[in-house]
């Protein structure tokens, strides 16, 4: 059956060089399905890559689960639209999967460069547990900008929830772990982040957006991700914002050596979790508001 490749998109200006990477690594039974709209006409023409256009954008986690409704594959990986894989990725997620054969899903990892300052901060703030210098592990939730999932647990989870902008990836994957399958983080399978946020509004603006779908997951997940009981409360987040977000850019820093020649970043990471926060108070209360309107 294969692998397939497949990718959400929404545009990408380097799909392209997405794709291009992909083949590059790959022999003439992998697929590439890119799902989604691409107003600048930048994907290839291969035989190797098919797409599928919606006609209004989707979500992510609604465009994989269209694109693994297409084609039959001993496993699918799903790779972001601005994630390019460096020289090596294939290969290393394969092995990772070969020495982890009960993997329910591998993650691989990001590098931590980036094009500019703001996407430099941005990619320690939400990808500090998936940059490449961690070693590999056994993980608890996984992302999904680059992430291996074998057939048999594909047709286990129910796919992705097509509702959530964001987060959808933990909640992905928890529901993955709550079914017993182990979740991996391999090093060596590398890309390149190519991110379209060039500003700090951008910045901002998508981790307090992250904030608001990341706490829902977390306490609809609760079976596998504890949370205390304040968290429930969105005064909580909002009052405690500054506190908690200067708490978190401590822990982040202190549980990865790898950052402390990134000091300088720390301001902008504690902006950052102060953002979530924000969208986590912003979250609970769109939860409240649902349930009053069921109610």
């Amino acid at each position: 059956m294969g692998l397939a490749v497949i990718i959400p998109n929404l545009h990408s200006p380097v799909i392209d060089e997405v794709i291009m990477a992909v083949l590059a690594q790959a022999d003439e039974t992998l697929e590439v399905w890119v799902v989604g709209q691409d107003r600048y006409g930048k994907i290839p023409d291969h035989p190797q890559v098919h797409s599928l256009i919606t006609p209004e954008p989707v979500f992510p986690g609604a465009a994989r689960n269209l694109g693994a409704e297409q084609v039959v594959a001993d496993a699918y990986i799903f790779l972001d639209a601005d994630c390019i894989p460096q020289s090596g990725w294939l290969i290393a997620l394969l092995k990772a999967w070969e020495t982890n054969p009960n993997a329910g899903a591998i993650s691989g990892a990001m590098l931590i460069q980036a094009d500019n300052f703001v996407q430099h901060c941005e990619q320690i703030a939400d990808f500090h547990e998936y940059l490449a210098f961690h070693p590999p592990s056994e993980r608890a939730f996984l992302a999904s900008f680059s992430l291996l999932v074998p057939r048999k647990a594909w047709l286990q989870s129910g796919g992705f929830n097509p509702n959530l902008w964001h987060s959808e990836d933990m909640d992905f994957t928890l529901r993955l772990r709550i079914k017993g399958w182990q979740l991996f983080f391999e090093p060596h399978a590398q890309v390149y982040h190519r991110s379209t946020r060039r500003t700090w509004r951008q910045f901002w603006n998508h981790a307090r957006q992250k904030g608001v779908y990341s706490i829902q997951v977390r306490l609809q997940n609760s079976e596998a991700y504890a949370m205390p009981i304040w968290s429930r409360s969105p005064w909580a987040w909002q009052v405690l914002a500054p506190v908690i977000a200067a708490l978190r850019t401590c822990q982040i820093y202190s549980c990865t050596p790898g950052l402390w020649s990134h000091l300088y970043a720390m301001p902008w990471v504690f902006l950052n979790k102060l953002a979530w926060c924000y969208g986590a108070a912003d979250g609970l209360r769109m939860m409240k508001g649902c349930k009053k309107q069921r109610g």
